[in-house]
């Protein structure tokens, strides 16, 4: 399924946020969005791999993996 973010553009490297019933997209830039069309059986089975790393909290994940918006404006097509 191809995604684009509308506020920088980038096509490629997501974070996959699962809360609650919902997945949740998150880009590079800092931008989120909700994706109707990835459901939560399609995240688990995603994520089916124990020794993957947990962390604290969404905020925690989102600083270690960059994407926190620190790297906005950096993307290369």
């Amino acid at each position: 399924m191809p995604v684009t973010c509308s506020r920088c553009r980038a096509r490629r490297d997501w974070l996959l946020i699962n809360h609650r019933r919902h997945v949740w997209i998150g880009c590079r830039c800092g931008a989120e969005w909700l994706e109707p069309e990835i459901t939560r059986r399609d995240f688990d089975a995603m994520i089916a791999d124990p020794t993957w790393t947990r962390y604290g909290s969404l905020t925690e994940a989102r600083i270690a993996l960059g994407f926190d918006g620190m790297f906005a404006g950096l993307y290369l097509e």
